[in-house]
Order: structure tokens, then sequence, then C-alpha cells
């Protein structure tokens, strides 16, 4: 991954596929700030920079200021474990008497270019996807052992898709979520999925 593979737009066009993590109840930005600071320790991610431009420049200086119901972009790239470095959005949304959201989105265009990318964008015509959802899982559990938050979603255009309150045991059935063990235990699904760590589970 290049200076100008990063801030050429036509890589940022189209779909994006996301790891969206709700922290809830709203407004509490040290907790952001917190999961900001394990994604920037990560060693599966690269960044936080300000615009596409300062890709491999100095990162934001953290902690930040999130105001009332606000929209935050910054950008980075994420290191897959087959080898590849892709790019990614990464956004802090705040709605006012909801929740707080941190979405890491990786444009699907760049898909496009490094695999054989078929759409619609499932695991059966895409296995390579597996590779990318590894690295999303372990970067939500990084940032829950930081930061608790409660409910994390990863797929196609998920961010908005459900939220805590509205979540539903089978809603898991057919989107790839990790569940805290309070909201486990609201859906009743206690005893399946894949455990993870903290008591996380993977559905």
């Amino acid at each position: 991954m290049n200076y100008s593979e990063v801030i050429n737009p036509d890589k940022w066009i189209g779909g994006f596929y996301e790891l969206s993590i709700e922290f809830h109840p709203v407004g509490d930005n040290k907790r952001l700030n917190d999961a900001l600071v394990s994604l920037q320790k990560s060693k599966f991610f690269n960044g936080i920079w300000k615009e596409r431009q300062d890709f491999q420049t100095h990162s934001i200086s953290l902690p930040i200021k999130i105001e009332d119901d606000s929209v935050n972009h910054f950008y980075g790239t994420l290191f897959i474990s087959d080898g590849n470095t892709l790019p990614c959005a990464i956004t802090i949304i705040r709605i006012d008497g909801e929740s707080d959201w941190l979405d890491i989105s990786i444009p699907q265009a760049i898909f496009e270019q490094i695999y054989p990318y078929k759409y619609p964008l499932t695991k059966e015509l895409n296995p390579w996807l597996n590779k990318v959802d590894e690295i999303f899982i372990k970067i939500a559990e990084n940032i829950y052992n930081q930061s608790s938050f409660v409910l994390a979603m990863i797929g196609e255009e998920i961010s908005g898709d459900t939220n805590q309150e509205n979540i539903t045991a089978e809603y898991l059935e057919k989107t790839t979520c990790i569940l805290p063990i309070h909201l486990q235990n609201r859906l009743e699904v206690q005893e399946k999925g894949e455990e993870l760590s903290n008591r996380l589970r993977l559905f």
C-alpha cells in the first residue's frame, strides 16, 4: 500500500466493509478516546491520520474533543494476515440521546484490486473475507479490553443496521456480531456462538 493508492479517490468510491462498534450511553469522551488509543496501539493498524494525504506521517494527538451530535473522520491502514495492507476510514459518530459509534470501514474498491472479488460480498463467494474478519475481531477484542462497548457488528455497510436496544437473537443468525455478556444474557444466547476473550462471544 503506497501513498498514491491511499490518496486516489477512485479507491474510496462505492460501498464499505465495516466493523461498527456501539458505546452506550452517549457522551463518554474518555471511553471513545480509550478506544482510539487501543486502535492506534494495535499491531494490525497504522494511523490515525486526519486526512488521507497524511498517510504515514504523524498521527493525530489523543485525546480528541468530540462535540455533541457530530461526525469525525480519520484514516489509517490495516495489516491483514494474508500479507495485504488495506486502507480504512475511522469514523466517530455521536448521536445525541442514543449512542456513540466507532466505525472502521474498508472501501470495497480496494478489495476488487487485491482479491478475486465477487459480488454479493459473502464468504461463500469470497473466502478471503475470513482474513479481514479475523483482523476486525482481534481489533474489537483489543478495544473491549481497554474500553468496553455494548455491541460490535461486522459486514457490508453494517453501520446503523441495528443497535443494542433493537438487536434480536434472529439478527445474529444472519450477521457477524460480537456481544458482551450482558447482551448475551438479555438475548439468551450465552451458550451459542464462539467464545472470545473477556466473556465476549462471536456470532
